[in-house]
């Protein structure tokens, strides 16, 4: 193959590398823009709000080293729409008997600016 096809091939993957990585980068953008938006809706009502709070959820990850319980929940009126999120525990203790895919009951609170989780139990349905 002759020098300057391949020069003509390294420049032209060259630019479709960085064009797609421009398009990769403005869509992340554009997603965390309308995160911090939905953030910004609800922290108002995150002041008026009174605790603790109680919900069910799914336990998706168990890091007691790390102090931190993964849950997927159903909304929390007055604190957040249902999600999966990684809450902080409020004692190691509570990590006794979880593992992923236990279905739970769940009580948080706001300690200063965190939401921390304070009591958990297996749920036993309905």
């Amino acid at each position: 193959m002759r020098l300057w096809r391949v020069i003509v091939l390294m420049a032209v993957t060259l630019a479709v590398g960085i064009g797609l990585g421009y398009v990769r980068w403005g869509r992340e953008t554009r997603e965390l823009r309308e995160a911090l938006t939905r953030a910004h809706a609800v922290r108002p009502q995150l002041a008026a709000a009174p605790g603790p709070w109680t919900a069910r959820g799914v336990v998706r990850i168990v890091l007691p080293n790390q102090g931190v319980l993964f849950l997927t929940h159903e909304a929390i009126p007055g604190l957040m729409p249902g999600a999966t999120r990684a809450f902080a525990v409020a004692g190691a203790g509570l990590f006794a008997g979880l593992s992923p895919g236990d279905p739970v009951r769940f009580t948080v609170e706001r300690r200063g600016q965190q939401v921390v989780l304070v009591a958990i139990d297996r749920d036993k349905g309905t």
